[in-house]
């Protein structure tokens, strides 16, 4: 059994689209860095790997069969429509987690997967200051802090969603008692966790829940 427990992190590193990626890596990271300060999860320390989508369906696609053939169980991202829809697939026939921060497409969980879940409201235009209202909750003030002390803003719409999608994948394995991501996967539809982004809980789809 692998001695610590993998987290791809999956976004636009290159294109057009880096700032969503940049906004997602600072919160992946930033929560990776907080669970590990606290001993981890179940005893193992949480890493994370990267992996660039280029914004692209196809580089999308090869990401994915990355992240499959390296053994990583759970994803945070993708970051666009057009990347997480072929790349959810993959993830879903392989048994691999995945967590989009930013994408509102209800297209994307209409499809009665079990593994595909998201961390922002479907079908929603996002407010820029979402992110912004994040920030400026006391009950992150910790997270803030430390982001602001490695010199990154965090402020970005998608950087508390990122953040709490790894603090649900944390949460879910907790619960499961296990990295079976089946097992993973129905502690996530079942329970409520607390979350940097609020207290919240998912439906069958994976949505999140009024």
């Amino acid at each position: 059994m692998a001695d610590t427990i993998k987290i791809a992190i999956a976004g636009p590193k290159t294109g057009t689209e880096t700032q969503y990626a940049d906004m997602q890596f600072i919160g992946v990271k930033q929560a990776i860095k907080d669970i590990n300060a606290r001993g981890g999860v179940n005893g193992k320390m949480v890493e994370s790997k990267e992996y660039d989508d280029g914004g692209d369906p196809k580089k999308a696609v090869a990401a994915a069969n990355r992240i499959v053939n390296d053994g990583v169980k759970f994803v945070i991202g993708h970051m666009a429509s057009v990347t997480t829809q072929p790349a959810s697939d993959i993830y879903e026939d392989e048994g691999v987690i995945m967590i989009t921060p930013g994408v509102t497409d209800a297209e994307i969980t209409a499809r009665g997967y079990q593994l595909i879940f998201r961390t922002v409201p479907v079908g929603s235009a996002q407010d820029p200051a979402a992110g912004n209202s994040f920030a400026k909750d006391p009950e992150n003030k910790a997270i803030v802090d430390a982001i602001k002390a490695d010199g990154k803003d965090p402020n970005g719409l998608y950087v508390f969603p990122a953040y709490s999608a790894v603090q649900l994948i944390a949460e879910g394995i907790k619960a499961a008692k296990s990295e079976d991501t089946d097992k993973v996967a129905k502690e996530l539809h079942s329970g409520t966790f607390r979350t940097s982004i609020g207290t919240i809980s998912f439906d069958e789809k994976g949505d999140l829940k009024d």
